[in-house]
């Protein structure tokens, strides 16, 4: 049986008190993103709309702790079969942890900038619901023997991903994915792996 955690406790459960997504004070928030634990795989995602073609796509990839750097292990991409941004973050949701759990890392700590897409984890949901069967899906994959860490984020704090889903502009595939990062990607690691933190008003 998974251990899915609520977001109030999976800090503890993963991260060290001084490594969290959201840094929060009164105003502004301060957002970076967060390095797991030894042990544990980061998987982050998200889902893209492209205005000007109106095409949904997502992206995620998955890093580790390997010299505190956070490392590129794998990342994917693809264009979803609907268009909308939820179906999008669904299948980016869906996609990463089937890759999670085929690859055989079993501590894992989601994050998504989608807090609608994440309340999904916990919502009681409708067999009448216009994705009910993606939705089923990952909960049916989570429910696997292993341990799911779901938290939500900013945009700032999930930036790599942000580039890979829109890389669903120079793919036609619902799936794509890459064992190393491409250079589109090598500035918001190298972000990621300083620790900058960026001021979100």
């Amino acid at each position: 049986m998974a251990k899915i955690f609520s977001p109030k406790k999976s800090c503890d459960y993963v991260f060290s008190t001084t490594n969290t997504s959201t840094i929060t004070s009164v105003n502004p928030r301060l957002v970076a993103w967060s390095r797991p634990t030894e042990g544990t795989t980061c998987l982050n995602v998200d889902g893209s709309l492209l205005g000007t073609t109106n095409t949904a796509g997502y992206g995620g990839l998955l890093r580790n702790n390997n010299n505190n750097n956070g490392d590129f292990i794998l990342g994917f991409y693809g264009v979803a079969t609907v268009q909308s941004i939820l179906f999008a973050e669904l299948m980016t949701v869906l996609h990463g942890l089937q890759i999670c759990w085929e690859n055989g890392f079993r501590r894992i700590i989601y994050f998504s900038d989608s807090l609608q897409a994440v309340n999904l984890f916990w919502e009681e949901v409708s067999a009448h619901h216009q994705f009910a069967n993606e939705i089923f899906s990952f909960r049916q994959l989570v429910n696997k023997d292993w341990d799911v860490v779901v938290e939500h984020t900013l945009r700032e704090g999930n930036t790599c991903t942000d580039v890979l889903a829109k890389m669903c502009a120079l793919s036609d595939s619902p799936l794509v994915k890459i064992t190393s990062p491409p250079s589109e990607l090598s500035t918001p690691l190298l972000t990621d792996a300083q620790g900058v933190v960026f001021i979100r008003e």
